[in-house]
């Protein structure tokens, strides 16, 4: 019989801390439930990077596999400054891009971020394929801000914080996104013009 996962009532922060200092049950159930907490989030963020499932799930693994080796016995510990997803989102993000070079599939050296694929990956027409063509036609730095402050539900300095850019920019990229989708045919068709 499957066993019923409930969801631990306690905060990423009380569950880093069992992490970095609970006996080893207590560390492993706190480790478990911020994987089932925050597996779906890294999947995400994987899938906005890689082009398919399964290397996706390769950079969920390896991305957990970062935070669990950050713990004792074999890391230092980890002291939450911010959201636990502003640490695990730049890590499923560089761990995408590198499965990406691994697989030969994008060329080496350093990415801007309008270099960044996920362009190519719209929907056919209809439903939220369309939203999803208008979003992939967005320069990258753009369309990851939009995503992590509208769909992650960052703040906008979390936001600076997980792209390591100044908020200023953050704010210039959020103000052009948001004027190119206000400007878009899919916004010009919901409203009618």
């Amino acid at each position: 019989m499957a066993r019923v996962r409930r969801r631990d009532p306690r905060s990423d922060e009380a569950l880093v801390q069992a992490c970095n200092e609970g006996d080893a049950s207590q560390a492993a159930q706190a480790f478990e439930a911020l994987y089932f907490r925050h597996k779906d989030y890294v999947l995400r963020v994987a899938l906005r990077f890689v082009p398919d499932t399964d290397t996706a799930l390769d950079v969920l693994q390896e991305t957990f596999a970062y935070l669990l080796r950050r713990f004792p016995p074999t890391g230092e510990g980890l002291v939450l400054t911010a959201k636990l997803t502003s640490l695990l989102y730049p890590v499923a993000k560089n761990t995408a891009i590198t499965a990406l070079r691994k697989a030969g599939r994008f060329p080496s050296g350093d990415q801007a971020p309008d270099d960044l694929p996920g362009a190519e990956r719209a929907e056919p027409s209809g439903g939220s394929g369309d939203i999803r063509k208008v979003l992939a036609e967005l320069p990258a730095g753009q369309r990851e801000v939009l995503q992590l402050r509208f769909v992650d539900d960052l703040s906008l300095q979390e936001v600076a914080d997980v792209l390591e850019i100044p908020l200023g920019t953050v704010k210039s990229r959020l103000h052009l996104g948001i004027a190119r989708l206000r400007d878009s045919d899919f916004a010009k068709r919901l409203r009618g013009d």
